[in-house]
């Protein structure tokens, strides 16, 4: 089945016809100029014209459309944008990328296409914002990946120098999915012993009398001192521990004693046989600023098994 395609703002269709040749089906479109609509009929003559205004293009009139259009493309009015004209913030055809948006907001397309003169890069708002940035910003809201790009077509074998942006969003699922299979601190770090061991890492921190007096007295999730957010606290045994910092502040569930830097791997997820260099210090400082190795695994797996490699 051939990817099919919504035209908004589409001119006599030049971006349509491009699409057409690259082996899309051009479904529908919104244009004003009755001059260009026909032209996009005569050479879409299956294509449906869904309106000339596009701010009345109910949702209610997209509703066929809604998660059944693989993309969406379109030029929104460039004169305002353009290094040609007055570039006035307050110009109204500035404003009409919002309904391009809403339509891709209401459709959910796979992917989106806008193209714009090159002016639209340093082009600001009412607000005194880029509207290029405020685009994008709107589309990653929207879970899209977003990229843009200043082309001329000379570089493509077009007779023209002409540039202009273009902006591509993809609705790429390359976040992975949570398991929601949570584990405590306990089941992570439970069969280490309470004193020094082999285990790389799995070092005591020096401990004064007195902190230790104090360490003792410590409840599950009570702190040492109140004047910390959240530090020289008693994890709990049966949550997931609190976020690993760069030094040992979380008191063991069950011994009384700071974390090792081994046990404080072990909520970061690294696993036994990842040999950590350096002194104690050193190794809390390392694991702290580390991603959960388990969480890129994650990712990297998510990509690889996207198709876009």
């Amino acid at each position: 089945m051939k990817p099919s395609v919504l035209d908004l703002f589409a001119g006599c269709g030049g971006l349509s016809y491009g699409f057409q040749k690259a082996g899309c089906s051009i479904e529908g479109f919104v244009e004003s100029w009755k001059p260009a609509i026909t032209t996009f009929l005569h050479n879409h003559p299956k294509a449906l014209h869904l309106g000339s205004d596009i701010t009345k293009v109910s949702d209610a009139a997209l509703l066929t459309w809604k998660g059944k259009v693989d993309i969406i493309v379109g030029g929104p009015p460039c004169q305002g944008f353009s290094m040609c004209g007055k570039r006035d913030p307050h110009d109204k055809r500035n404003q009409l990328y919002k309904e391009f948006i809403r339509c891709v907001a209401f459709i959910n397309p796979k992917v989106v296409v806008m193209e714009n003169v090159a002016g639209m890069l340093s082009m600001e708002d009412k607000d005194g914002e880029k509207i290029l940035l405020k685009i994008i910003d709107d589309l990653i809201q929207m879970d899209y990946f977003v990229s843009y790009r200043k082309l001329n077509a000379a570089e493509f074998g077009i007779p023209q120098n002409r540039e202009r942006i273009f902006i591509i969003a993809v609705k790429l699922s390359l976040f992975p999915i949570p398991t929601f299979e949570k584990k405590t601190t306990m089941e992570a770090i439970q069969d280490l012993p309470e004193h020094e061991h082999w285990i790389n890492g799995h070092i005591l921190f020096d401990t004064t009398p007195e902190t230790l007096e104090k360490i003792k007295k410590l409840k599950s999730g009570e702190k040492l001192y109140s004047t910390f957010n959240f530090g020289r606290q008693r994890l709990r045994p049966d949550k997931p521990s609190r976020t690993v910092p760069t030094n040992p502040i979380f008191i063991h569930p069950e011994y009384d004693r700071f974390l090792t830097p081994r046990e404080m791997a072990r909520l970061q997820s690294f696993p036994d046989d990842f040999t950590f260099c350096g002194t104690k210090t050193d190794m809390a400082t390392m694991i702290g600023n580390a991603v959960p190795p388990r969480l890129s695994q994650k990712i990297a797996s998510t990509i690889c098994e996207s198709g876009i490699l």
